[in-house]
């Protein structure tokens, strides 16, 4: 808050205005981006000022595995607290971040299977691409190769430069790959809002993203590689080819 949210940081005794009313920051924590203040000052700027009640309390515990146990007593002393009997007539409401967590990691991790999915038959379809592409070169370039053999080129020779050819159409894909994700990256940061109060809300719950250079790095290397296993067996005929046949070849 102290230095996305403002037009300029904002420093330890500084003023700020909220609401028309101008505050002294008496501290910055090091995250989050929530501002604290005394009830009594947030009673003058806020809308339900003259409510006299909480709209919420937060409950800190040390140990979390009490989180079900502490929410019952809560739950039991609030009842009693509000005359009410049966449960069914509760007017209040009490969560456990805990239970939250654990159902959020439970869909992340679904959504990581679904991507790593979707990024299986990416890889796949790509490396039937490059297949298909080192194939057609062969064919193509068939009578070269034929000259190549006649001139002394070796199997190993033919097989390194259609490998080092594979590889570096895995490469220019992975390059590409890693653009588009990175502009991808910063695009959802920014319609998700990140660092600032604006962006929908959807978008800023599932929305933080981060460019991490070792990862691209590892993308590229994989792209590398997958072009060279599909390059492969193509890589390999072309290098079994007879130089006469491949001279004759039309």
């Amino acid at each position: 808050m102290a230095t996305s949210v403002f037009s300029k940081e904002i420093p330890i005794n500084s003023k700020i205005t909220i609401g028309g009313k101008s505050f002294t920051v008496v501290g910055i924590l090091s995250e989050g981006s929530t501002i604290y203040m005394p009830i009594d000052s947030a009673r003058l700027i806020l809308e339900d000022k003259n409510n006299p009640f909480f709209d919420s309390i937060l409950v800190k515990i040390a140990d979390t595995s009490i989180s079900n146990e502490t929410i019952n007593v809560i739950t039991n002393k609030l009842m009693m607290s509000h005359g009410i009997l049966q449960e069914s007539k509760k007017d209040f409401g009490v969560s456990n971040p805990a239970a939250m967590q654990a159902t959020l990691q439970s869909t992340m991790n679904t959504m990581t299977l679904f991507l790593g999915a979707i990024a299986a038959i990416s890889l796949l379809v790509g490396a039937i691409g490059i297949a298909n592409t080192m194939f057609t070169a062969t064919l193509e370039k068939t009578r070269e190769i034929g000259v190549l053999k006649a001139l002394g080129a070796k199997n190993r020779d033919i097989l390194s430069i259609f490998l080092i050819n594979s590889a570096l159409i895995g490469l220019v894909g992975g390059i590409g790959g890693a653009i588009l994700g990175s502009i991808a990256s910063i695009l959802i940061n920014d319609l998700a809002g990140i660092g600032t109060n604006q962006g929908n809300g959807i978008l800023r719950f599932m929305g933080t993203s981060a460019i991490n250079i070792p990862l691209i790095i590892g993308a590229l290397l994989i792209a590398v590689v997958i072009g060279m296993i599909a390059g492969a067996v193509p890589a390999y005929n072309a290098s079994k080819l007879n130089p006469v046949d491949a001279l004759r070849y039309e």
